[in-house]
């Protein structure tokens, strides 16, 4: 199997590596190395027809975004030579950008929903006996489809909103861009112009078009940040999310009606602690990886687990992708220009096309609906604390109200967002419903399996400390760098091996490669 946690892929990217670094001073050419490196993994992870799809698309992406680039520069010679008038160009390449968008999603829902659509058919032709051979089993899921679809979606609405100074990047760049190993697997979703909310590892934007077209030399960015980056991924999901999803998780979810309440409540508060680590740890070392080639990327993550309302943690979870759908489906849809109501149901939609986004399954639809309505409920409550109290601008009136009100505000989120993943990973309903009713049926006449006690108080203790970890990394951090640079990386190289060399048997795969 090869994964980023494989022995081959280190092999391979350390010989990548040094080549890549052997031509610092003509980033184009590393840029051809990347594209032929990334083109390496999604062969090696999903096979040709995978590297067929992505190159057939980031062909059409090219020449869509050139057709619309193009007319908004012979507009913008109209407008020079006064024959049209200066606002006609927001409407430029218009009809393109429209062919654009629509078929990027038919192609993203013809590969991600065919399972759902063909199940469905199937079983209606059966059901008035008619053939239903010709409709294919399943087809092939490309991967990273999900994330340079996004990415070719922003693309295209950057040129085509960019009147002003419209950016297109040549075929090569459009190809490195779409096929980065550092975000096709799983995100970030990188986006092409800088934007409000997403930012790299030093908090500042982190827009490609300038990374990517840059003509001057590169160098490494940050290589102790980065390879301490790298050390905490592995840490997190070889380590911990491992012992959770092993020990814990999966048993749990595959028969909770063989395990003790107090067990399946641990599995719940396990999963969603497995899923952070996971997903964090995977973004990190996307994020390292990037800074040793010289690119910066989004971090997609903020310490989500300590946000005081559900608002709150969307704006630290999974940053690249609640930023997109902020941009791209909440605001579209009016946002919240158009009254209270309407704000709401903007909100709701947008949440329930993000859990769509993740599965076809009535679970993630129920998944991203909760979320939604949660965040609507708080929005009215808010609403209503400000008629009350007269203060129209306040917000989030609990964890405003002191320390008490902060910690109960948090505790309120995580136990939201804990119960709420409970349909995230069941794959169907019934197994969701399956767990919530063995959680409040189990505590008498079933005998625990494992005792909870000791991982409950490990995830309390953890979650006291957890509010001064990232200061706690910082520390460190300005540590390693104030001591001489060999003695980091020896460091650092020690705790990378006693890692590797004491890490779980087996190559774990990361969760969200799966979307």
């Amino acid at each position: 199997m090869f994964s980023f946690l494989s022995i081959e892929f280190s092999i391979c990217f350390t010989v990548f590596f040094a080549v890549y670094w052997l031509f610092y001073k003509k980033p184009q050419i590393q840029n051809f190395l990347l594209l032929l490196f990334s083109y390496f993994v999604v062969y090696k992870m999903a096979g040709w027809l995978a590297i067929s799809i992505l190159a057939g698309f980031t062909v059409f992406i090219f020449i869509i975004n050139q057709k619309i680039y193009h007319t908004k520069l012979a507009y913008q010679e109209l407008i020079d030579e006064k024959e049209i008038e200066p606002e006609e160009i927001h409407s430029a390449g218009k009809g393109w950008f429209i062919v654009g968008i629509l078929l990027s999603l038919i192609n993203l829902i013809l590969f991600k929903y065919y399972d759902f659509f063909a199940t469905n058919i199937r079983t209606m032709l059966e059901f008035y006996n008619l053939d239903s051979s010709y409709i294919l089993a399943n087809i092939i899921f490309p991967l990273g489809i999900s994330y340079y679809t996004f990415q070719a979606i922003s693309y295209l609405h950057t040129t085509y909103k960019n009147t002003d100074n419209p950016k297109s990047l040549t075929f090569l760049q459009t190809c490195v861009y779409f096929s980065s190993f550092m975000t096709i697997s799983a995100g970030p979703i990188a986006r092409i112009d800088n934007t409000k909310g997403l930012n790299d590892v030093q908090g500042n934007p982190c827009g490609m078009y300038e990374q990517i077209t840059a003509q001057s030399p590169r160098k490494p960015l940050l290589p102790i940040l980065a390879f301490s980056l790298l050390i905490l991924a592995l840490l997190k999901k070889w380590w911990l999310a491992s012992y959770l999803a092993d020990t814990w998780v999966n048993p749990v979810f595959a028969n909770p009606e063989g395990f003790h309440s107090l067990e399946i409540l641990t599995a719940i508060y396990g999963y969603t602690l497995q899923l952070f680590l996971d997903f964090s740890g995977y973004s990190e070392m996307m994020v390292a990886f990037a800074l040793l080639l010289g690119f910066k990327i989004p971090m997609n993550f903020n310490q989500p687990l300590l946000a005081h309302n559900i608002r709150e943690f969307w704006d630290r979870w999974h940053i690249s992708l609640s930023t997109w759908i902020r941009d791209y489906i909440y605001i579209p849809l009016g946002g919240s220009r158009k009254g209270l109501n309407r704000t709401q149901i903007n909100l709701i939609i947008a949440m329930g096309l993000s859990g769509i986004w993740h599965g076809s399954t009535i679970n993630f639809l129920l998944w991203g609906l909760l979320h939604g309505v949660a965040i609507s409920l708080l929005n009215i409550g808010d609403k209503i604390c400000q008629i009350l109290s007269g203060q129209k601008k306040q917000r989030n009136f609990l964890a405003n109200s002191g320390v008490f009100g902060k910690i109960i505000s948090v505790i309120i989120t995580v136990h939201f967002v804990a119960f709420a993943f409970v349909f995230f990973r069941a794959t169907t309903f019934d197994e969701s419903r399956l767990i919530f009713e063995s959680l409040v049926n189990n505590y008498i006449n079933v005998a625990w399996v494992n005792n909870p006690l000791y991982l409950l108080f490990i995830l309390l203790i953890a979650w006291m400390i957890y509010p001064f970890s990232k200061s706690i990394m910082k520390s460190i951090y300005h540590i390693m760098i104030r001591i001489p640079s060999i003695i980091s990386y020896v460091l650092l190289f020690i705790l990378f091996m006693i890692i590797v060399v004491f890490a779980p048997s087996g190559i774990p795969g990361f969760i969200y490669a799966n979307f």
